[in-house]
């Protein structure tokens, strides 16, 4: 038995050959023959010509039927298909049984050298069939399991490794040791033809060469192919390992080229068109900066690590150069500041040339990243920047800001005058409020550092205002320059005065705790201020009246207020005299401070809330209006009236917080408690005038929103003078376009026109509750409401009685035309809870929906 190699299928054959030997001993030969077929893994098979079995080892056997005792000699090769058919030796058979044995037993089958086949459980055999000179047929199967499995492998190894290929971006190629193309990506396809189809496996790399010539990818090549496409020039090409392309389209290429040990030829090609148009771009940068720094009008250089010179403008040539001659690369920078202290550009080192330059060199300031300001010579100036660059290069730029440097003392000049303007009253020339304030704040950081006092004296000259209205603005001017000479004479260097109003004036003064210096200068400011003076042959005659107050008695941000009521003090015992701020004053001040703090807190605690006076109907007695009124309930001291909370909340300024309040609150619970109703009793609130703005209107609409009823504001009727302004008549009608009712509050009190009302045509008319008192005064007084009735019904307004006390007071009203009445008689104002329990009462209660 022996191998032979197949050249055209593949793999070996497996032949054995044998004979009887009739000689003694042939039998026990032929058993060991047997044996070793039958020995061998591998099936062996031999059918005769006339295709019955003759002999097969037991792997054949086994191969073809689960029961290897079935198949016996003289057994047809039908019968040997058959059965393995039957037990599933093949699956290719499945489903096609009589078909496939009619394959395997037709003559070309028969005679075919070789085949493979596929077994269950991808088990895999190769047949290698052959015929003996006595005309048999001789079949081996080979199992080529793990040959096909490492084939597989081999193939999906080598479909991955061509598929990556392909996915990278760049052109890679293999040829062999012969040149020819054994494998290249898509990529190289595409780079070197136009039809990628046009590169085979095979193809020697010079006709490679010309298809990228003829699809024209090789710039270089273009009107030089032959020369390109020569032997000395492809070997050229072949010998360096790296080499820059230039493709068509400004594309660059780098190609990568190398030699395994086998002798193929790999070749890689990166695409670097974006890095050569970057270095292009960077060298572009490069030359357009070196332009820059030459052109650049101010110095700049450039020292290496060692502080030698490196690069350096013309600008910088021409700042340091030296009497020795233009600047060198490599001069040390020591050199080139000696150099220019000697050349007289650097007024500090006249002189001391030498001593300067070695006092700079070694100037830590020197080499060290910042900023210098340097004054040269004809009051010239250079601002140097110094900056060391990460490889430690010493980069220098100055900058010529002589200019800068004048405006900036011109600029410097001006703030000074403006300053001097801002903090100085221009006719006197003494301080003003804005300076007082700065002197204020000076005087009391020193008085913490130091100790001390501070004393405030506050002036007011007396009759200036006569000396303008009769002798002119001009001797008004001039009282008021001899007033600021007088003062200025008698106060110290230490102090300070400011003119803060038309004929004011006020002193600040560091004193010692028992000083009685304030006094002193105030008694001697009221003899002298008290001195007439001529003016254009005419005698001028004024005095002064003086307010002192001084810390601690008062804190130092309460000076001025508390000197200018000590002022007011003086006035009142008759002028011309001092008042002194005592600790009655202050005790006044601190319950107006802890009153106003009372009222903040109050009303952010949300004490301030409406009470309700009823309005009734004269005929019937009906209440059909009810009146706002703003109270304080006070957590200790109960409920305030108005008079008591309003002045300081105007005051601080938070009236109309205070306002809002009770505002809304009231619209809430109205409409809360009476939104039902058919006929809601409307609302009136007290408002002033400066409560009517442009500001306001969405506030006030989205307010009134909320209640069902009417709602009516009432104006005090002492606004209402003909002079308002077409602005505030607009305003009006705007409220009524909210649906808001106009009403004036205290009609008679003030002097309000018919004309005026005409012009503002209110809704209602409201008499003063005094007014209301003179029904009882006779005739007089009854013909006088009489007539305030009858405008108010020829202007076809409601007029509502107030302060109505009796039950007589209330008949003649009604008698005279009032249509509403207001007054204790009916009900006095009070809490919601209360009013609640009074429309309850009988005669009072409204219907309801």
């Amino acid at each position: 038995m022996f191998l032979v190699e197949d050249d055209e299928g593949g793999g070996h054959y497996v032949c054995a050959s044998y004979r009887v030997l009739s000689e003694a001993g042939g039998e026990d030969r032929y058993a060991r023959l047997v044996a070793a077929l039958n020995a061998y893994p591998d099936p062996i098979v031999i059918f005769d010509q006339d295709l019955k079995l003759v002999f097969c080892n037991d792997g054949y056997a086994a191969s073809m039927s689960d029961d290897p005792r079935e198949l016996s000699e003289g057994m047809h090769l039908r019968e040997v298909l058959e059965l393995a058919v039957r037990d599933g030796r093949y699956p290719d058979a499945v489903g096609r049984e009589e078909d496939w044995i009619n394959r395997i037993l037709s003559p070309e089958f028969l005679e075919s050298r070789w085949e493979d086949v596929e077994l269950d459980g991808d088990v895999h055999h190769r047949l290698l069939r052959s015929r003996s000179s006595f005309g048999d047929h001789v079949v081996i199967r080979l199992n080529s399991t793990e040959l096909v499995r490492q084939k597989r492998a081999a193939e999906a190894a080598q479909a991955r490794l061509i598929a990556a290929l392909n996915a990278y971006p760049s052109p890679f190629v293999i040829y062999d040791s012969d040149d020819c193309l054994v494998v290249c990506n898509d990529a190289y396809r595409a780079s070197m033809s136009n039809d990628p189809s046009d590169l085979k496996v095979g193809m020697h790399r010079t006709e490679v060469g010309r298809i990228a010539i003829r699809a024209g990818k090789i710039a270089n090549a273009i009107g030089r192919e032959e020369e390109w496409m020569s032997d000395e020039h492809q070997q050229a090409e072949l010998a360096k390992p790296v080499q820059d392309l230039e493709l068509p389209g400004d594309v660059h290429h780098r190609l990568l080229r190398s030699r395994v040990e086998n002798g193929d030829l790999v070749i890689l090609r990166i695409d670097t068109t974006e890095l050569v148009r970057q270095r292009r771009a960077l060298e572009a940068a490069q030359d357009r900066l070196v332009s820059a720094i030459r052109a650049y009008p101010d110095p700049f250089a450039i020292y290496d690590v060692d502080l030698k010179l490196m690069v350096w403008n013309p600008a910088y040539e021409e700042a340091m150069a030296s009497n020795d001659g233009p600047l060198k690369a490599g001069t040390r920078l020591k050199d080139v500041l000696r150099g220019v202290a000697w050349s007289g550009r650097i007024p500090a080192a006249v002189g001391r040339e030498e001593e300067w330059a070695e006092e700079y060199a070694a100037s830590p300031r020197l080499t060290a990243p910042g900023i210098e300001d340097i004054e040269l010579a004809d009051d010239q100036h250079h601002r140097v920047v110094r900056s060391r660059t990460e490889n430690g290069e010493f980069v220098v730029l100055r900058l010529n800001f002589t200019e800068v440097v004048r405006q900036r003392r011109a600029l410097e000049q001006a703030n000074r005058e403006i300053t001097h303007m801002a903090l100085h009253d221009d006719l006197t020339g003494l301080g003003n409020r804005r300076y007082l304030a700065q002197k204020f704040e000076e005087l009391e950081q020193a008085r913490l550092e130091s100790g001390g006092e501070i004393a405030a004296l506050h002036i007011d000259l007396d009759r200036f205002k006569t000396i303008n209205d009769t002798m002119g603005h001009a001797a008004g001017d001039e009282v008021l320059l001899t007033i600021a000479r007088r003062i200025l004479r008698h106060i110290g260097p230490e102090d300070s005065v400011a003119r803060i109003g038309g004929d004011e004036f006020v002193i600040l003064m560091p004193i010692a705790g028992d000083s009685r210096r304030p006094e002193q200068l105030a008694e001697t400011l009221l003899a002298d201020l008290a001195r007439p003076l001529l003016f254009e042959g005419k005698e001028c005659r004024f005095g002064a009246s003086v307010g002192l107050a001084r810390t601690p008695l008062a804190r130092p941000d309460q000076l001025l207020t508390t000197s200018d009521l000590a002022l007011y003090k003086a006035k009142r015992q008759g002028r011309g005299r001092l008042g002194i701020f005592d600790r009655s004053d202050l005790e006044e001040v601190q319950r107006n401070k802890a009153l106003a703090d009372d009222v903040l807190r109050a009303l952010e605690a949300g004490e301030f809330e409406p009470f309700y006076q009823p309005i009734v109907d004269a005929k019937s007695g009906l209440t059909v209006a009810i009146e706002t009124l703003a109270r304080w309930r006070h957590p200790s001291k109960g409920i305030q009236l108005p008079g008591t909370f309003l002045p300081i909340a105007t005051d601080l300024n938070v009236a109309a917080d205070l306002d809002r309040q009770v505002f809304e609150r009231a619209i809430a619970e109205c409409q809360q408690a009476f939104g039902r109703w058919s006929r809601p009793p409307s609302l009136s609130f007290n408002v002033s005038e400066d409560r009517i703005n442009p500001g306001t209107m969405e506030t006030i609409r989205r307010q009134v929103a909320g209640y069902s009823g009417q709602v009516s504001f009432e104006l005090l009727e002492t606004i209402f003078l003909e002079e308002q302004d077409d602005d505030f008549l607009e305003r009006l009608g705007q409220l009524r376009k909210l649906g808001i009712a106009i009403e004036v509050d205290d009609f008679g009190r003030g002097r309000a026109s018919v004309v005026a009302l005409q012009r503002i045509n209110p809704d209602r008319l409201k008499i003063d509750r005094r007014l209301s008192a003179l029904v009882g005064s006779g005739s007089s007084g009854l013909r006088l409401l009489r007539s305030i009735i009858e405008i108010g019904h020829a202007l076809e307004l409601g007029v509502t009685a107030e302060g109505v006390e009796t039950r007589e007071q209330a008949d003649i009203l009604a008698g005279l035309g009032c249509d509403r009445l207001q007054g204790f008689y009916f009900a006095r104002p009070m809490a919601f809870t209360d009013l609640m329990r009074f429309l309850e009462e009988p005669g009072q209660r409204r219907q309801e929906a």
